[in-house]
């Protein structure tokens, strides 16, 4: 389980793929030097297991139905990454509980300086029962706050701290973003 509240931007520094899964290699250097073998850190709102380290390095298997509904398959060499380690008992909650599996991708419609903040609009296609104004959502692994939805898409406000320290600052419209609806409002859907 994570926050939603990114610790590092890494660098995806190779990415190996196979028959059925992808190793990522990932430079995080801040996460690295807590992270263990068989950890669970959430790469772009993924939940992933990390299954090698060395020389500064984090090595994960994307399996197929990863690859598929997240954007992790669309990973280029160079590509800037969210990394969040999983929540230990005592952390602080400053975000909102987001479990690390990857609900659809979405794609960006535009960011739009504003004069204090960014505001990024996303497309929506489906799943608009999950889209409460006001509501948590987690895009690329951060916890954000829906501002308002609209027939085709939604938008948020990005404070310049949350822009400069996730790689928001690095996407252009038309690039695949993660998405995860929030646990309780899927929990609440599925109850009636």
């Amino acid at each position: 389980m994570f926050t939603g509240i990114i610790q590092e931007i890494g660098i995806v520094e190779s990415l190996a793929k196979g028959p059925g899964k992808t190793v990522l290699c990932i430079r995080a250097p801040g996460v690295y030097s807590g992270a263990n073998t068989s950890d669970s850190i959430s790469i772009n709102g993924a939940c992933l297991t990390v299954t090698s380290k060395k020389e500064g390095l984090l090595f994960f298997d994307a399996v197929e139905s990863t690859l598929e509904i997240s954007s992790l398959g669309k990973l280029k060499k160079g590509e800037r990454v969210n990394v969040e380690p999983a929540l230990k008992v005592g952390d602080k909650l400053g975000g909102h509980f987001v479990l690390g599996h990857v609900d659809k991708q979405v794609r960006l419609r535009r960011l739009i300086r504003k004069s204090a903040y960014w505001r990024l609009e996303a497309e929506l296609s489906c799943a608009r029962q999950y889209m409460v104004e006001n509501g948590s959502i987690a895009l690329e692994g951060i916890s954000l706050t829906i501002k308002r939805t609209y027939p085709r898409y939604f938008s948020l406000d990005i404070i310049p701290f949350t822009y400069e320290h996730t790689n928001l600052k690095y996407k252009k419209p038309g690039d695949w973003l993660n998405v995860e609806f929030d646990y309780l409002l899927k929990e609440a859907g599925r109850k009636k």
